[in-house]
C-alpha cells in the first residue's frame, strides 16, 4: 500500500510540474510526502519542506543560474 502511495505521488508530481513550477511542485510534494509519512507535528514537516524548496532554489537558480521550469511561486 505504501508502494502505491508513494508511486501515485511521484506521477501526479511529474503531471503537476508543466503548470505549477518545480519548485512549487516540489514543495507540496514533500510536505504531502513527510506527512503520510507521519513526521509529526505537521508544522515540521511544511517547514521542512518550504527550507528544502528554499535551499533547492537558492543552489540551482541562484548560484549555478540553472533556469528551471516555472519560478519559485507561481
Amino acid at each position: 500500500m505504501r508502494t502505491a502511495v508513494n508511486i501515485g505521488l511521484i506521477v501526479s508530481c511529474v503531471v503537476i510540474i508543466p503548470f505549477l513550477g518545480l519548485f512549487t511542485t516540489v514543495g507540496i510534494y514533500l510536505a504531502i510526502h513527510m506527512i503520510f509519512l507521519g513526521i509529526r507535528p505537521l508544522i515540521l514537516a511544511v517547514v521542512v519542506a518550504a527550507g528544502s524548496v528554499l535551499v533547492m532554489y537558492g543552489f540551482f537558480g541562484v548560484l549555478l543560474g540553472v533556469e528551471l521550469s516555472g519560478t519559485l511561486f507561481v
